[in-house]
């Protein structure tokens, strides 16, 4: 028998008195992470779509996904159960190896509302990690403490009573004066301090952080397979509920932006008040198990579902919203300049997916980016008088672009009366277009009053027309994309101003002074008439005559007058007229009538009126007729002259 068969028996009873191998030591340090849950959390930073919670949720994931199995890790909350309220911090999952799990899973539960006691949360924290132990705070958040507490007092007291423990601050978007107000917190416990201003700075302060606080898988020892962290229990699940998120297609993924949820009981009335309403990325909510309608709006898209929470932690679904996003961009030409005052509208088209069924979205902008259900749309842009569409189908979680040009040119025009002159006003321009089923083959697009009159025009040929008073200039122009076309035009006129005078007026005309201006020559047209007692016309250069009369009476003047382009003529009529009292004429039976050379009655009395007549120069013959026979006499009267009739004698 050899020694070592001799010797076998005492080894193995040396081995027995041995203690056994110790198992592998645990050396991580603990870390707790606290997350801000104040209602502030569910803003953006500047230029990004994402609200800060989600961001830093999600970054925290990933990095809790990386850490080693074994590191201990628990998480803290402020602000995240009620609102107002500056004493609701929570440990929400104790420091324990192992714990990033329970982290992730308590993460997705959190739901940010209240107040912000972020010192209050740092105290505890530290409490949390026991007096005089080393570990690692990381505070994530997006605010200064908002509850009065002086956050550099506790880092001082913190510092004290763990000079070993660290507190890594990773502030988002934080202002510079609350930044500075924060300084003290990581300097005064000798942790990390960064000033996120993006997604990817929380990423990257992340890694820093995890790093420094051991969790950084790859410079860690791997864990024996005896010490790998069981799941979760099944109390990480949470209460029974609906956590929600949405996509546009069946296998696309989450959106991430702000959605309008609503949930209601599915049995609940129209009016009933929702159960929960909010605009977040994801919705969480505790609810008991039970039948819910779900209606979530995103951009313009609108969607209801039915979803069944069930009894066994919350029901987590992404619901399909079926849509896709469609960016329209419009430009006045190939060039790229831009429209003057767009007006775009998109418009879904009925079955036929020709005729627009109904405008889902109009605005007063050059471009969009909208979020639409799936399905052909027809998209307009107008500027001016000019007009573009095109359609576009949108396909679930696609996006579509779309560009559209218009080919507009811009038209300004004035006027003036003569080559060089002056700008008129109160000019009408009209603005016609060829049109083969129109009158005289000619469509009238536009027109405008304005002192500077502007047209934006879809590249084409146009005839114009100036109107001003009775003068009219027409003319045609070509405009092309891009163009600026500026035109005066010239109308060739004159003003003329009528001054009637009634000469040696022996009393006041009781009726209106009316002026009528004819062409001298050619049809003799009427071109202008007035009741003003001073009237202004403005005519194309020309002889005219101008007559003027008082009502519709005999008295009455008239004159040429040559005008010129550019002229500005001042014409006298002088109206001359004579007064006859009618004396013996009683009875409302009985009336007054006066006839001139012709047998023309020129005056006529009416019942109740004063028995005196206004009429021109000239002679006469006074009839009274009545309940008798009737009286006549002939009388002559003068320019200026008042003359009295007594019908009673011979």
């Amino acid at each position: 028998m050899s020694i070592l068969r001799q010797l076998r028996p005492m080894l193995f009873a040396l081995t027995a008195m041995l203690p056994p191998l110790a198992a592998h030591a645990d050396t991580t340090q603990p870390v707790l992470i606290i997350v801000d849950g104040s209602g502030s959390m569910w803003g953006k930073m500047e230029g990004d779509e994402t609200a800060k919670f989600y961001g830093a949720r999600d970054r925290l994931r990933e990095r809790l996904a990386a850490a080693p199995a074994q590191s201990r890790i628990g998480l803290a909350s402020f602000g995240h159960r009620r609102k107002g309220d500056c004493s609701d911090v929570e440990i929400v999952t104790p420091i324990e190896a192992g714990g990033a799990p329970a982290t992730m899973a308590a993460l997705d539960q959190l739901n940010p509302k209240g107040k912000g006691p972020l010192t209050a949360a740092v105290r505890e924290g530290a409490k949390t990690i026991g007096p005089g132990a080393s570990g690692h705070i990381i505070l994530i958040h997006d605010n200064a403490d908002n509850c009065g507490q002086d956050i550099c007092s506790a880092a001082g007291d913190i510092a004290k009573s763990n000079p070993e423990l660290r507190v890594h601050v990773v502030s988002l978007g934080l202002a510079k004066p609350e930044g500075e107000r924060m300084q003290c917190l990581a300097a005064t416990t000798k942790g990390l301090q960064f000033d996120a201003s993006s997604q990817a700075d929380v990423a990257d302060a992340l890694t820093q952080v995890f790093a420094a606080a051991g969790l950084d898988a790859a410079a860690a020892l791997p864990a024996p397979a005896a010490a790998i962290a069981p799941a979760p229990p099944a109390s990480a699940k949470g209460p029974p509920g609906l956590r929600l998120s949405a996509s546009l297609s069946e296998d696309g993924g989450p959106i991430d932006a702000a959605i309008s949820w609503r949930i209601a009981k599915d049995d609940a009335p129209a009016d009933a008040v929702p159960l929960a309403e909010r605009s977040n990325r994801e919705i969480n909510e505790a609810l008991e198990p039970g039948q819910y309608e779900v209606a979530v709006v995103f951009g313009l898209i609108e969607r209801r579902f039915d979803i069944e929470a069930g009894a066994d932690g919350p029901t987590v679904k992404r619901v399909n919203l079926d849509g896709g996003r469609m960016e329209v961009t419009a430009t006045a030409n190939q060039q790229g300049d831009p429209l003057t005052a767009p007006v775009m509208t998109v418009a879904s088209l009925a079955a036929d997916g020709v005729s627009p069924a109904s405008t889902l979205w109009l605005g007063r902008e050059a471009s969009a980016s909208l979020t639409v259900p799936a399905g052909k749309y027809l998209v307009e842009v107008s500027d001016g008088l000019a007009r573009a569409r095109q359609t576009v189908e949108i396909a679930p979680g696609a996006l579509q672009r779309t560009a559209l040009i218009l080919d507009t040119g811009r038209l300004e025009l004035s006027a003036t009366a003569v080559a060089g002159g002056p700008p008129l006003e109160r000019i009408l321009y009209l603005v016609f277009a060829d049109d083969p089923s129109a009158p005289e083959g000619r469509r009238e697009v536009a027109r405008s009053t304005a002192p500077d009159a502007a047209f934006t025009l879809q590249a084409g040929t146009y005839y114009i027309t100036a109107r001003h008073g009775a003068g009219e200039r027409r003319e045609q122009v070509a405009l092309s994309s891009g163009d600026v076309v500026k035109r005066t035009l010239v109308l060739d006129v004159g003003k003329l101003t009528v001054k009637p005078v009634l000469a040696q007026a022996v009393g006041q005309p009781t009726r209106a002074l009316a002026t009528r201006v004819y062409e001298a020559a050619g049809e003799k047209r009427l071109v202008g008439q007035s009741t003003a007692a001073q009237p202004v016309f403005v005519l194309s250069a020309g002889q005219y005559r101008v007559e003027a009369q008082v009502g519709m009476s005999n008295i009455r003047a008239n004159r040429v007058v040559d005008l010129t382009a550019g002229g500005d003529v001042v014409a006298d009529v002088k109206l001359e007229s004579a007064a006859v009292t009618i004396e013996g004429v009683t009875g409302l039976s009985t009336q007054a009538s006066m006839r001139d050379a012709s047998g023309r009655v020129v005056w006529r009395s009416r019942a109740g009126d004063a028995t005196e007549a206004m009429v021109a120069p000239g002679t006469y013959v006074l009839q009274i007729e009545g309940t008798g026979a009737p009286v006549e006499k002939s009388v002559s009267v003068r320019p200026g002259e008042a003359l009295t009739v007594d019908m009673r004698g011979p």
